[in-house]
């Protein structure tokens, strides 16, 4: 029993120690405000409000304003910002009967949360079967989890990135439709996207457009095949050798045609589509321009008259060309008011008529009838004639006072014609060579500038109005060609001579055997040809062989490599092979050989 009794005493002491070290009634801590996460941010914003003491119910108030309560713990709060204005507030708890403060919430711009968007294409148009790049974002970076669809019809990704998608466009009528992208159940719509039409087999242009069989030309379109057999290119029937090919443009032959203009036809698979003309004409020559006489400049005395051979020999400013039974070129010297004789051989100056000299002014463009070179003497008035067998000059009084005489010319019967720029702006005939009497052939609106007969006997004549004009043997006018006052360099139409346009100053004329009329344009310092077509004048065509448009100079050289300074008078040679050019204001006696 003892045992017992003294066990139960020392249980009694122990829970007489542990109740002293542990008080029943200790007292709890206040509850206190520590810090409040995140400080700033909007409406709605959940914030938790750490510190210790806390216990249920609890209240939290922004600048007056409740808030509210999510959860409270011992050691903090959960809420949900209420409205307030932009700036700071002060924020205050209740909690066990005690009101708190001393924190704040910074109020902001609420942050738009990024969704998925569409911006922009790239191109904004296509067809069938290109690839388009579609801007936006929030596009995920796999393939299979975005969708792409157009007026319904689905758009294969080609490539995939959370800005970019890249996608090939299917079929779809011409028109505008937005696409429509789906990324993981999200659903946008962009922007429209134009759909054009789908390409068709086309030709827009043939280059050159004018040329003679074997010749190779560009024929330039779409929906052409890269395999050159799968192109058929036709021209009047006759099938032309495709020599190369791609998709937009085919390297063709010219095959075999009469003169005259056909359309270049393309078929490719069941598709056939007819193109530009291509103007048939003679086989393109080559134009080689040379200096034959003179130096570029005037001589240390310009009235000075200097006979050799090739640069040794001096002109002040030469004028008309003619040609003497024997082939000396004959050259109006009209700065010297002198006739000047050229071995076309040798290209030696020598000779001269003291005879003409004295009855001379200004001497300009003329031609030989019989034993007599005639010439307008434009700065008297007058009409000249020497005979080169006698070297006997005489003037032939045709009453041209004030009127600026520039040419004279025979017809086949033999009757002269004067042509006088200024005061009448006409065509005088004469009956044979009598020039005491004339009668008007003709009047023009602008200044006639140069004539000479074609082969049919039409009078063609140049006017600073910028037009090639034909005169019939009735005395009916005809324009060849030129745009009136055009006063511009362009070739014009294939075949459409009227749609051309020259400059003003076209002093200088001339035809060969078949009436194919050279043209001098000293305003832009080149030399033209217009060919005669199937029609003759009416479908002509217009080219540029020499000289290049605008350009001055005194370069020899091929075609356009050569320059002109102010390509005067224009004659062809009696072999019909070059071409005689005086240039006179760089004092120099030039050819053009036709190769």
């Amino acid at each position: 029993m003892k045992k017992v009794l003294y066990i139960m005493l020392a249980f009694m002491a122990v829970s007489a120690v542990s109740c002293q070290e542990h008080p029943q009634n200790e007292q709890k801590p206040a509850p206190k405000l520590l810090s409040l996460i995140p400080k700033a941010g909007y409406p709605g914003t959940e914030v938790i409000i750490s510190g210790y003491g806390f216990e249920e119910p609890a209240s939290v108030s922004v600048d007056g304003v409740a808030a509210t309560v999510k959860s409270v713990t011992n050691d903090r709060i959960t809420v949900t910002m209420p409205n307030h204005a932009l700036g700071t507030a002060p924020v205050t708890v209740t909690t066990a009967d005690v009101t708190l403060s001393g924190l704040s919430f910074r109020y902001a711009e609420p942050v738009e949360e990024e969704k998925l968007a569409i911006f922009s294409y790239t191109p904004s148009s296509g067809v069938v079967g290109d690839q388009i790049a579609i801007g936006g974002q929030l596009f995920s970076n796999k393939k299979e989890r975005n969708s792409v669809t157009i007026n319904g019809k689905t758009a294969e990704i080609v490539s995939a990135n959370d800005t970019r998608l890249v996608v090939v466009l299917p079929e779809n009528p011409e028109g505008q439709y937005p696409f429509v992208v789906t990324v993981d159940g999200t659903t946008v719509t962009g922007p429209n996207f134009t759909y054009n039409k789908p390409p068709e087999l086309s030709v827009y242009s043939v280059t050159p457009n004018t040329g003679a069989a074997g010749d190779v030309v560009k024929v330039v379109g779409i929906c052409f095949s890269a395999t050159p057999s799968e192109n058929i290119v036709t021209i009047n029937g006759v099938q032309a050798t495709v020599l190369s090919s791609t998709v937009t443009e085919l390297t063709i032959q010219i095959p075999e045609n009469p003169k005259g203009s056909y359309p270049v036809v393309v078929k490719v698979g069941d598709k056939t589509v007819e193109g530009p003309a291509f103007m048939y004409v003679d086989k393109a020559h080559t134009y080689t321009v040379r200096t034959m006489s003179g130096s570029a400049g005037r001589a240390a005395d310009i009235n000075t008259i200097v006979d050799g051979v090739s640069t040794v020999a001096k002109f002040r400013q030469p004028r008309g060309v003619c040609f003497l039974p024997d082939g000396r070129i004959v050259i109006f010297d009209n700065g010297n008011n002198a006739i000047r004789f050229m071995n076309p051989a040798t290209w030696e100056v020598s000779g001269s008529s003291i005879a003409a000299k004295s009855m001379l002014n200004a001497a300009w463009r003329g031609c030989i009838h019989g034993d007599w070179i005639y010439m307008a003497s434009k700065g008297n008035n007058k009409i000249v004639r020497y005979n080169y067998t006698t070297d006997a000059a005489e003037t032939v009084d045709a009453g041209f006072t004030g009127t600026s005489p520039m040419d004279v010319c025979f017809d086949k019967d033999g009757n002269g014609y004067v042509l006088v720029r200024d005061g009448s702006k006409a065509i005088f005939k004469a009956n044979g060579t009598d020039f005491s009497t004339m009668e008007t052939f003709a009047t023009f609106d602008d200044g006639p500038l140069a004539m000479e007969f074609d082969p049919e006997g039409n009078l063609i004549v140049s006017t600073n109005g910028s037009q090639i004009i034909g005169i019939k043997p009735s005395g009916e006018k005809f324009v060849i060609a030129g745009i009136r006052n055009g006063k511009d360099d362009n070739n014009g139409e294939p075949g459409q001579p009227l749609t051309a346009k020259f400059g003003s100053n076209l002093f200088g004329i001339t035809l060969d055997a078949d009436g194919n009329i050279y043209v001098a344009d000293d305003s832009f310092k080149i030399i033209k040809l217009i060919s005669r077509g199937e029609h003759g004048y009416e479908d002509a065509v217009i080219t540029t062989i020499a000289g290049k448009s605008g350009q001055s100079g005194t370069a020899d050289g091929v075609g356009a490599d050569a320059k002109f300074n102010s390509p005067g008078e224009i004659r062809m040679d009696p072999s019909g092979k070059r071409l005689i050019v005086t240039e006179y204001n760089a004092f120099l006696i030039r050819e053009i050989v036709i190769d």
